[in-house]
């Protein structure tokens, strides 16, 4: 009999279903216990660890206490069972086979690098379809929403930045391919969401010129100089800066993107 899938999500609220039905971790706390164990999949997690993991320096006296009692929970839950089952004890320590589960996180950062080879193979199409679904696994989720220690802060920013970089990608090749007539509204309200990350603005320029709308290519670059100066006392890079002379000089179309259409954060 085929044993039942287990899926892993960290992508939105950290959760677990077995052959599709959901199960119960039980309160925040003990689900970032679980989580904690997942990002360290395959190796012996300590409990100075997960303590260190879940509180810091902020750690209770009881912590020792308590990370026992999240696990005794977390074994009973999952179906756990002393040296077998998805959460294991090693003694000392306790651990999770990444072979045992499906994660969100390992299926998004796959499409993510087979986008990535295709697109430095040549093969514009395939990467735009493994970054666009890349993209659809974490669609309007938050890694890891609600944990609040510090190894859940720092994934959950490794995963934010990763998101980000692939999502300007992405939207990079949809401007060069084609494909989709809402690129243009989706990087409109990405600057006002991300306003310090230039090479979304730098899209956004191209891809208002693109659509002859050249005078608001011009605006938003004045934008952005605004903005960077005003909050942090720096001008744009010189890569936006060259857009934007390349722009008031009227410079043919195809020149542009061939200068400026940069298809990974990467300078030219």
């Amino acid at each position: 009999m085929r044993t039942p899938e287990t899926t892993v999500r960290l992508f939105g609220a950290i959760g677990m279903s077995v052959g599709g039905e959901s199960v119960h971790l039980g309160p925040a706390r003990e689900r970032e216990c679980f989580g904690i164990l997942v990002i360290r999949r395959g190796t012996p997690v300590l409990v100075d660890q997960l303590i260190a993991d879940l509180w810091g320096a902020a750690a209770p006296a009881s912590a020792v206490n308590v990370v026992h009692t999240y696990i005794s929970r977390l074994r009973r839950r999952t179906g756990s069972a002393e040296g077998q089952g998805l959460l294991r004890s090693l003694r000392p320590g306790y651990s999770i086979d990444p072979a045992d589960i499906t994660l969100d996180v390992e299926e998004f950062e796959a499409d993510r690098r087979t986008g990535m080879a295709s697109l430095w193979a040549g093969h514009l199409g395939q990467a735009r379809e493994a970054l666009d679904r890349a993209l659809e696994r974490c669609e309007g989720a938050e890694a890891l929403h609600g944990a609040t220690g510090p190894l859940a802060t720092q994934e959950r920013r490794r995963l934010e930045e990763l998101r980000l970089d692939t999502l300007e990608t992405a939207l990079a090749l949809r401007l060069r391919v084609g494909g989709r007539s809402d690129t243009l509204a989706e990087l409109a309200t990405l600057v006002r969401r991300h306003p310090f990350r230039e090479r979304l603005w730098i899209l956004l320029m191209l891809g208002l010129d693109r659509e002859d709308r050249r005078g608001e290519a011009l605006v938003a670059y004045h934008d952005l100089r605004s903005l960077l100066k005003e909050d942090l006392g720096i001008g744009p890079s010189q890569r936006a800066q060259e857009l934007f002379f390349d722009l008031l000089a009227d410079r043919p179309r195809e020149e542009l993107w061939t200068e400026h259409l940069t298809l990974a954060a990467q300078q030219r």
